[in-house]
C-alpha cells in the first residue's frame, strides 16, 4: 500500500530534518557514553552556527518522505480482510486501523518538531518564531487546518 501522498513542503523549516539524515548520532539508541576524562574542551567561542544549506534541506525532506513512506508501506503489509468493514461507500478500515494510520502521520510530525527544536539555531529567525506555535508549524508542513487527507475515506487531525 502506497502513502496517500507525500508531505507538502511549503516552508523552509523542514530543513531541520537534514541534520537528522546526516547525523545518525541524533538517534538516542546510537549514542555512546564517553567518559568525562575523554571529553575535549569546546572550541573557541568564535564558532558560528551555520545555517542549513539548500542541499541539506533537500536531503532532509527526501529522507523524511522516505521514512514516512516506509512506515506506511510496512503498516499496509500487515492488513488483513478482517481489518475492514462495509459501509455505504464500500469497504473502509475499522476504527482501530484508522487510528493506526493517523498515528503514523502524527509520529512524523512529532519527529519533525523535535528535530526542528534541536536545530533551532540553524533556522532563519522567521522559522524559529514559527516553532513557538505548534499549529502554525504543522500548517507550515502543508496540512491545511492540521488535517491529513488520507484518501482512504477518512481524515486525520494532527495535534
Amino acid at each position: 500500500m502506497e502513502s496517500s501522498k507525500p508531505l507538502k513542503t511549503s516552508h523552509k523549516i523542514l530543513a531541520c530534518i537534514a541534520v537528522f539524515a546526516l547525523c545518525p548520532a541524533l538517534h538516542a539508541e546510537d549514542a555512546v557514553a564517553v567518559p568525562p576524562s575523554q571529553v575535549e574542551a569546546p572550541p573557541a567561542a568564535n564558532t558560528e552556527v551555520q545555517p542549513f544549506t539548500k542541499d541539506e534541506m533537500m536531503q532532509g525532506i527526501a529522507s523524511m518522505r522516505e521514512r514516512q513512506n516506509q512506515r506506511i508501506e510496512a503498516w499496509g503489509s500487515t492488513l488483513k480482510p478482517e481489518d475492514f468493514e462495509r459501509s455505504w461507500f464500500g469497504r473502509i478500515l475499522k476504527k482501530p486501523k484508522r487510528q493506526e494510520v493517523c498515528g503514523l502521520y502524527q509520529d512524523t510530525v512529532n519527529e519533525t518538531i523535535k528535530l526542528a527544536l534541536q536545530n533551532k539555531e540553524r533556522l532563519p529567525e522567521a522559522d524559529q518564531k514559527l516553532l513557538q506555535d505548534r499549529n502554525a508549524f504543522i500548517q507550515s508542513l502543508g496540512y491545511k487546518n492540521n488535517l491529513v487527507d488520507t484518501q482512504m475515506g477518512f481524515n486525520c487531525r494532527l495535534k
